[in-house]
């Protein structure tokens, strides 16, 4: 039996693609990356596989956030050498026992740049729907356009802020480009109050074939708990399913009336996935 680890090149695009595909729900965040830009190191970051006699057991990005598909108790200490002890990404995602162990090693080995985090979300159940939500839907759900930019982007620093702990301009001025793309493209739901502010959100993040990922759910803190996000969140799922049919997210696991909520509108748990944030 052999194993090595190995940099994938531009001709392994096809290789790789494949085997993201075998847990197409789990590794949707790479998969969609893969996808889009190739192995295009500029771009993507490296991809370093792990492989046990020829076939991969595991993948490694390094790049802005480190991913981690697949699991294999051998790829992980050698995964811990590979991204070495100069901490280049902001966050680790991916299956939570490859993300947990990955951590513990980086942590152990390099404490001064990987042992100093954000937060650790140590379990996030992994949720999908396949059907319309049951729930009746708010029809004040409409797809954002530029035109609400201001105030969406206010919706996506307080939603982002409230979730990671931490400014998303801690590492540069790059978060509203990212907020108007996400706009220009038509990934941003929201439910707009007659003053034109946005009183809730969601929006889809990476998407592939007939796939997308929720995300950046949002509701103006004077109005949880009034019943605004399950309707909503059914108006807006209703809507993205016409582009998507399958829809998944992950949810932190202490976060037990978002889970009910998921559960209400038709989600269900298909794995689990963890993050570190730096």
């Amino acid at each position: 039996m052999t194993v090595r680890l190995r940099t994938l090149g531009t001709a392994d695009r096809e290789l790789a693609a494949s085997f993201l595909a075998e847990s197409p729900t789990e590794n949707l965040f790479l998969a969609a990356k893969v996808a889009s830009l190739g192995l295009d190191r500029r771009r993507l970051g490296r991809i370093h596989a792990f492989e046990r006699d020829g076939r991969i057991r595991a993948l490694l990005l390094d790049g802005g956030t480190v991913f981690v598909a697949g699991f294999d108790p051998e790829a992980l200490p050698a995964f811990v050498s590979q991204l070495g002890p100069i901490r280049r990404c902001t966050s680790i995602l991916g299956p939570a026992i490859s993300v947990l162990g990955l951590h513990v090693g980086l942590s152990e080995r390099w404490p001064g740049s990987w042992g100093n985090v954000v937060n650790v979300r140590r379990r996030q159940p992994l949720m999908l729907l396949r059907d319309d939500p049951a729930p009746e839907p708010d029809a004040r759900v409409r797809v954002l356009t530029t035109r609400d930019y201001t105030s969406y982007l206010d919706a996506s620093v307080h939603m982002y802020t409230d979730e990671i702990g931490s400014s998303p301009f801690k590492y540069g001025g790059g978060y509203e480009k990212f907020v108007m793309e996400r706009l220009r493209r038509g990934d941003a739901y929201g439910v707009v109050d007659r003053s034109g502010r946005v009183i809730f959100k969601a929006d889809l993040g990476p998407q592939l074939g007939r796939q997308a990922q929720l995300q950046g759910v949002w509701v103006a803190p004077e109005l949880r708990g009034s019943g605004l996000s399950v309707p909503a969140l059914s108006g807006m799922l209703r809507l993205a399913r016409r582009r998507f049919p399958s829809i998944s997210l992950y949810v932190n696991d202490f976060n037990i009336p978002a889970i009910r909520a998921y559960e209400r509108l038709g989600f269900a748990e298909v794995g689990a996935l963890a993050t570190v944030h730096y």
